[in-house]
């Protein structure tokens, strides 16, 4: 069963002005950030990730949200040695599309990140 929580986010224009802001569901943050984390080595590359996470681990796109540790874990596993930076790129990228200030952790994974920014909206 999968908990939606709804959030404010504002957006920032070019000029950095704020634009208006836009409800964000946390599942749907994270997905577009794994979506821009997983685009950085390619589109090619992103398809690819996508297409063996289902085929080999049974991992959805839409199911990452709820699949997050076996798609922390299936993800090492495919492109082994940038894992960790992809992950801390949608992680960077996952708390700021809800406002939150990041902080790297050294020892921390994508779930780490992810479990605590929940925690950090929950008592925002």
């Amino acid at each position: 069963m999968t908990k939606h929580c709804s959030f404010i986010v504002t957006t920032s224009d070019y000029g950095g002005a704020y634009s208006m802001a836009k409800p964000v569901r946390l599942d749907e943050a994270l997905l577009e950030a794994v979506d821009f984390g997983l685009a950085v080595p390619g589109e090619i590359v992103r398809e690819t990730i996508y297409e063996r996470l289902e085929t080999t681990y049974g991992i959805k796109r839409e199911e990452i949200p709820e699949k997050l540790p076996a798609f922390h874990k299936a993800l090492g596993e495919l492109v082994r040695s940038v894992a960790d930076v992809i992950e801390r790129m949608i992680a960077k990228d996952f708390y700021n599309r809800l406002g939150l200030d990041f902080t790297q952790h050294e020892s921390w994974t994508m779930v780490d990140y992810v479990n605590q920014a929940k925690e950090m909206k929950r008592h925002g």
